[in-house]
């Protein structure tokens, strides 16, 4: 899984990260929080968006800044344990697997694709729980905190 973010980042020019989620539901807010903690390192390599539960709006701002890579951060249900993660393809992602949202999360990805001619990929992070509360549990922190940081790297 680090490999594989890290690979997909080798060579990349500029980055933009949009993070997903409904902050409201516990975990599923880890993609806010990832890209949170990249806010102080946006540069002219590196941009991020709150996507929220709405992440097709950044669609054009996104493509405005002529990324050569974007990332979509969210929770998934990977049937892995909390705080797991997984670099996903467009290809590899089942229809579902990010569910909270008004457009599925692929469709905003093809759309990101044709419109910036962007290589485009999802990080998925299993959620401990949606339930209705503020706050990610630990394990889904951690995960977002090794994200970020393998971002920064790759754009420092």
């Amino acid at each position: 899984m680090l490999n594989n973010l890290v690979d997909f980042l080798k060579n990349v020019t500029t980055v933009v990260v949009i993070g997903m989620g409904n902050e409201l539901r516990a975990d599923d807010a880890v993609g806010l929080h990832v890209v949170r903690l990249l806010k102080s390192f946006q540069n002219n390599r590196l941009t991020v968006f709150e996507g929220q539960m709405t992440p097709e709006v950044f669609i054009g701002p996104a493509c405005a800044t002529h990324p050569t890579h974007v990332l979509i951060i969210d929770a998934a249900e990977l049937k892995k344990k909390p705080g797991a993660w997984q670099v996903l393809s467009m290809d590899s992602v089942e229809q579902g697997l990010f569910t909270t949202h008004s457009i599925p999360a692929i469709e905003v990805a093809a759309e990101i694709k044709r419109r910036c001619a962007a290589s485009v990929v999802f990080v998925g992070i299993q959620p401990k729980s949606r339930e209705i509360s503020l706050g990610l549990s630990k394990k889904c922190r951690q995960a977002a905190e090794e994200i970020s940081e393998i971002i920064q790297k790759a754009v420092s």
